[in-house]
């Protein structure tokens, strides 16, 4: 019916709307990947186990555990997942770039890329600094000492039990 109406109200529209749908048709066949929002199923098609291993950032802040239940869910991501993001980040980047590579060589585009474009240029230092300036603007006192530790939880009885020892992070300390 929408074709239809397109169709007599406007020709040109019709085949340009069509002739992307086409393609964006063909491009998600040949990658076999999600090439448009309007096919986004595969972020919610995986399965997810409650026994999967968590890993929490704990965060000491002038030697005591921060308690980041205090604080908004906004302030918690920041807090923690900020800190989660930048530790992974270096994985993240080189994983994005293989298969990134892989999916636009298909297409012959591939071979421009470089893989320092899918680098971080930010330094654990430069990290520290920005990681403690914000902190300082949601917790609302200075930072003497920042120790980050990474603790490993499993999700048993609807709670979460540690399932080792907290690992410390040393290359993010103030």
């Amino acid at each position: 019916m929408f074709l239809k109406e397109l169709w007599h109200h406007n020709k040109k529209a019709t085949i340009f709307f069509l002739l992307f749908i086409a393609s964006w048709s063909y491009i998600n066949y040949k990658q076999g990947a999600v090439a448009a929002p309007l096919f986004q199923y595969g972020m919610y098609a995986g399965k997810f186990y409650s026994s999967d291993t968590q890993h929490v950032i704990k965060v000491y802040v002038n030697d005591q555990l921060l308690d980041v239940t205090q604080y908004s869910m906004v302030d918690r991501d920041m807090i923690q997942i900020s800190a989660q993001d930048y530790l992974r980040s270096d994985s993240a980047n080189k994983t994005i770039y293989a298969t990134m590579k892989r999916m636009l060589s298909k297409i012959a585009v591939g071979k421009f890329m470089q893989e320092e474009d899918y680098a971080n240029q930010i330094t654990d230092k430069k990290f520290t600094e920005w990681y403690v300036k914000m902190l300082e603007k949601i917790i609302g006192f200075p930072i003497k000492k920042i120790e980050l530790f990474d603790q490993e939880y499993v999700l048993q009885n609807g709670r979460l039990k540690a399932i080792a020892e907290p690992l410390k992070i040393d290359h993010i300390a103030y």
